[in-house]
């Protein structure tokens, strides 16, 4: 199955690198690029979907993208998406 979320990409000053949020469940992430900043979004997108999965947890709903486009009028937007098998979910090991 393929999940996306909308994701918010900004970059405070030039000697920092991007940061990328995607609020719908919480992750925030950075890069040197925004490329870079995208492939660790969906890393943490993907474990987040995986310990989904695996505890039977409640999904967070993606927020429409035409209602995240209003609230963040100014800033540069993008879709991160994800792939996850059904096997996938018994690849995670939890330490505790």
């Amino acid at each position: 199955m393929i999940y996306i979320y909308p994701a918010v990409v900004y970059k405070e000053k030039e000697s920092e690198p991007y940061v990328m949020v995607l609020p719908d469940v919480n992750i925030v992430c950075d890069g040197n690029t925004v490329e870079e900043a995208l492939v660790e979004a969906k890393c943490q997108l993907k474990i987040y979907l995986q310990c989904v999965n695996k505890f039977n947890a409640n999904l967070a709903k993606a927020t429409d993208f035409a209602e995240f486009k209003e609230k963040y009028k100014n800033e540069m937007l993008l879709l991160v998406d994800c792939s996850l098998n059904e096997d996938e979910e018994d690849n995670i090991t939890v330490l505790f």
